[in-house]
């Protein structure tokens, strides 16, 4: 299936935004599915790669990207309004709904935000309280705040102590684990293992349904389940990242 970038606009220090017109996708993507893209032309031959994209309309999606060493992303990142690209999905199983919870956690030490982003919007859309707890090495490596809506709770780390809290996010995390009803991440193995104890420490267990964690550090081939390349153990047994998650609740983990 073919989609049309029909805006791409720097909105920081080396992050860009696109705007796909997608108008047989978007109405189906939750936060935290994604799309195989083919991130190739004539004169290459990558791998797809699995974009992370929200919906703004039942016709538009948006994401984020910013420099990256990988040929494909660059590819990717050269692309310009009007050229079209070859998708595969909406893929997995996303962010699951916020049910009940009134007070949402949105961590993340990664620059594929986006998919939280999306999650962000729906708590607002439905008034409920929202912090976002981002770590990077640096303030430049950061989401823009001036993306961010004036309406929620913005914590940060960076390594070298240039905005926020010098250190990693997951120093952030007891203070906020304590307050949250429900916890939405996206990053490294290192973040979302600390969530997973320091869950266990500040609220004496790890509870279904408390802390969910996006992984796609593997969603590098197929997506469809067909290479067994993201194949991960689980308390259920061996689940693939790109059909039973990306999206994992961490007590399974």
């Amino acid at each position: 299936m073919n989609v049309t970038i029909i805006g791409k606009e720097t909105i920081g220090a080396a992050w860009w935004r696109f705007i796909l017109s997608a108008p047989n996708i978007a109405d189906r993507l939750r936060p935290g599915q994604f799309l195989m893209v083919r991130c190739a032309d004539l004169f290459s031959c990558y791998l797809r790669r699995p974009l992370f994209a929200m919906p703004l309309t039942n016709e538009l999606l948006m994401f984020h990207l910013r420099p990256s060493p990988d040929p494909g992303l660059a590819w990717l990142l050269s692309r310009q309004v009007g050229d079209t690209l070859d998708v595969l999905g909406p893929l997995g199983h996303g962010f699951p709904l916020i049910g009940e919870a009134r007070q949402i956690c949105l961590v993340s030490d990664s620059p594929a935000l986006t998919p939280l982003l999306g999650q962000m919007q729906a708590a607002l859309t439905d008034n409920r309280a929202v912090t976002l707890a981002l770590g990077a090495p640096r303030a430049t490596q950061l989401y823009p705040l001036t993306q961010l809506p004036p309406q929620i709770e913005y914590q940060v780390a960076t390594l070298d102590g240039s905005l926020g809290h010098r250190g990693t996010v997951m120093a952030l995390l007891p203070d906020l684990l304590r307050w949250a009803d429900v916890v939405y991440a996206i990053g490294s193995a290192d973040l979302l293992q600390s969530l997973k104890t320091q869950t266990a420490e500040v609220r004496f267990r790890l509870p279904s349904g408390f802390v969910y964690g996006l992984m796609s550090e593997s969603l590098w081939a197929c997506g469809l389940g067909a290479c067994l390349g993201c194949q991960i153990e689980t308390a259920r047994g061996p689940k693939l990242l790109c059909t039973d998650g990306p999206v994992f609740d961490l007590a399974e983990l």
